[in-house]
């Protein structure tokens, strides 16, 4: 009887012990998200890695711009000290276009690229206003912009504009055309996020 008693009892803890795991789990699942990533690095600004990490986790909402890595030959983006770095593909290895002495960490450039080949939008904000009405989402012909420009010399502009306080969504527009927003989770935001000092070669 003690025995059959010791083999339930041990069989209740590790389903326990099972149930506990998964909760674990699904905690962390849920804050791995892009967006939660992001804001911890705001609190924590030096660990990069968590960009860099952010960068892979599928982001949420409708696809509006999907580029192949590989037919992306040049881009430039505003960094975190609102300087625009333009970076080119020479040889197959990425190059800082404005100095090319510099060696850079050719890994990071790929995370900063997954964020903006694949860019997504939760919605979309009818701009009646234009210009006057984009400027108050922070959309300007000054906003912070990343631009790609792939093998058939084609470019495409994201402006960046906003982040919502309350939400941490962000506000963007493609190409200048602010008669058209859209709003992100707040992952776009990441890349700006990134200074020319994170992406050089250590």
């Amino acid at each position: 009887m003690k025995n059959f008693i010791l083999k339930y009892y041990k069989a209740g803890i590790i389903i326990l012990a099972l149930i506990l795991l998964i909760v674990i789990l699904l905690i962390t699942f849920i804050n791995k998200s892009p967006v939660n990533m992001i804001k911890e690095y705001d609190a924590n600004e030096e660990n990069v890695e968590i960009l860099d990490e952010a960068s892979e986790i599928e982001d949420e909402g409708e696809s509006v711009i999907f580029i192949s890595k590989d037919e992306v030959y040049s881009f430039e983006m505003t960094d975190s000290n609102n300087i625009i770095l333009n970076f080119e593909l020479q040889d197959d290895q990425w190059v800082y276009a404005d100095d090319t002495s510099i060696a850079i960490d050719q890994d990071r450039i790929d995370k900063v690229l997954n964020y903006i080949t694949d860019v997504r939008f939760t919605d979309v904000i009818s701009n009646e206003e234009d210009d006057e009405g984009a400027a108050s989402y922070g959309l300007t012909q000054d906003s912070p912009v990343y631009i790609l420009k792939d093998a058939n010399g084609y470019s495409t502009f994201i402006s960046l504009g906003n982040v919502d306080e309350k939400t941490g969504e962000v506000y963007f527009a493609l190409n200048y055309d602010f008669a058209t927003i859209y709003l992100n989770s707040g992952k776009l935001k990441g890349v700006s996020m990134y200074s020319i000092e994170d992406l050089v070669a250590r």
